[in-house]
């Protein structure tokens, strides 16, 4: 029933020892799923690097990432990498469309999902409607708010256009004072225009070229096991 429902949702159940080589190290997306045939965005699968690994003072976002958070938050455990979003160096702006979707790069399978069967739904959601988000860094590169983006209308051929306003949810991070070359960050969120607060540390726990960088170890502390994959 489970291999059923993975296949329906298009998601690949993924052990935690082979997410460096699944998300980080692999220059192909998984192969598309019969879903992301039906959202008419098979592609080439080939990966295109983002360019934030030759950005210095950011530079380990291009590795493996880790939301080290109580167990209270929503996605604590989960991990992701910038190495493969689209980046502008001038603008300061890099996306990533978080669970894959149609158009722009070829996303799926480069960020984790809690391996129930919430975030089987929402990751399906989250493809129907191009879930992304959008990093605006700092002139420094110390900072970053992010953007929530979706298409709105749930047609999964549609880019997008739709910034989700601050007034709903706000987020931002910043470099904590142990971070280097971008290892760490916290991140901090807003409800219905309140305060920020701490959601988690945001951990490199491998660099760009897969080496274990001094947060290694909490990827087993708060990372499952098993996580999902979309593809």
């Amino acid at each position: 029933m489970i291999r059923i429902q993975n296949f329906l949702y298009g998601v690949v159940e993924t052990d935690r020892d082979d997410l460096l080589q699944a998300i980080l190290l692999n220059e192909k997306s998984p192969d598309p799923s019969w879903l992301q045939r039906l959202l008419c965005d098979c592609g080439s699968g080939e990966r295109k690097a983002s360019g934030i690994k030759d950005i210095a003072e950011i530079s380990n976002l291009a590795g493996l990432l880790l939301q080290n958070g109580d167990e209270t938050h929503s996605t604590s455990g989960t991990v992701f990498t910038l190495k493969w979003g689209d980046f502008d160096k001038e603008t300061r702006v890099a996306e990533l469309e978080v669970y894959g979707g149609c158009g722009g790069q070829q996303h799926t399978g480069s960020w984790s999902l809690l391996n129930n069967q919430t975030w089987k739904h929402l990751s399906l959601l989250g493809r129907c409607c191009n879930y992304t988000y959008r990093f605006q860094f700092s002139k420094d590169w110390q900072s970053a708010d992010i953007d929530v983006k979706a298409n709105c209308c749930l047609i999964p051929c549609a880019r997008p256009w739709c910034t989700i306003p601050k007034s709903f949810c706000a987020f931002k991070m910043a470099q904590a004072e142990d971070s280097e070359n971008g290892s760490r960050w916290i991140r901090t969120s807003s409800k219905k225009g309140g305060p920020f607060e701490v959601s988690y540390s945001l951990e490199a726990v491998y660099t760009p070229d897969g080496e274990p960088t001094a947060f290694v170890d909490n990827l087993k502390k708060v990372s499952p096991k098993t996580m999902l994959l979309s593809r």
